[in-house]
Parts: structure tokens; sequence; C-alpha cells
């Protein structure tokens, strides 16, 4: 079981983990004011499969750490704790019947990248997950 203990400041850490990743989504040409907020469900599913992609999990752990290391200086073992939640996180997710992982496509880097920019930039989610 993954067990860090009290961690001070979580929530302003997070936040300002949050907003290091937001800053990274490009910027939008035109104001969204029009576009639907993706639903918890939504999220869920996108973040869902986006965990369940090996090449995502290495360049969403390395970023991290590169960016919690940015801040807080050398991490030891940062890649593998950072694995080891995206593992915690990932055995959250719902599982799709056998039958129906054949027939569904991974989304692929630039798909993830967006509907990840899309969740960081809804102050509504960031609430959510901070």
């Amino acid at each position: 079981d993954l067990h860090f203990g009290p961690i001070p400041d979580c929530d302003k850490l997070l936040g300002m983990l949050w907003d290091k990743i937001k800053a990274e989504c490009p910027k939008p040409k035109m104001v969204l004011k029009f576009v639907a907020v993706p639903t918890p469900d939504e999220i869920e599913k996108w973040l869902c499969e986006a965990a369940s992609s090996a090449m995502i999990k290495k360049e969403a752990t390395e970023e991290a750490c590169r960016l919690l290391e940015e801040h807080f200086g050398t991490i030891p073992d940062c890649e593998k704790l950072v694995g080891m939640l995206w593992d915690k996180i990932k055995a959250e997710c719902p599982k799709p019947p056998a039958t129906l992982l054949k027939l569904v496509a991974l989304p692929t880097p630039d798909e993830v990248e967006k509907w990840v920019c899309e969740a960081a930039s809804s102050a509504m989610i960031e609430k959510e997950a901070t």
C-alpha cells in the first residue's frame, strides 16, 4: 500500500504543481467561453485512458519529477515514487470488459495533452483536484 504520511502544505504544493502544468499548455488563439467544460465522467475516462499508456506514464513521470525537483530540490527515487502513485491512480480506474479493450483505440499524445490542458484550465476541476 502506498503511504507517504502527512505532507506539509500539501494543498498549496498541489496548487503550485497544477499551475505549473497549466502554464505548459498551449494558449488558445480565441476565447473559449463557448467550449463546454468536460463532465467529471469524461475527465475520469480521459485520465484513465492516459494512465493506461506506458509511453504517457514515462513522459508524465519524468516531467512531474522535473517540476517537483525544480521547486523542492533532489527527491530520492522520485520517478519510482511518482510511478507508484501513477499505478495507484490507475488502479482506481473502472475496468472495461476484456472484449471492449480490443475495440478501443488509445488516445494520441496530442489528444491527451488537449484533454489535460482543458481540464487544467477549468477552475472547477482545479478546485476538485487540489
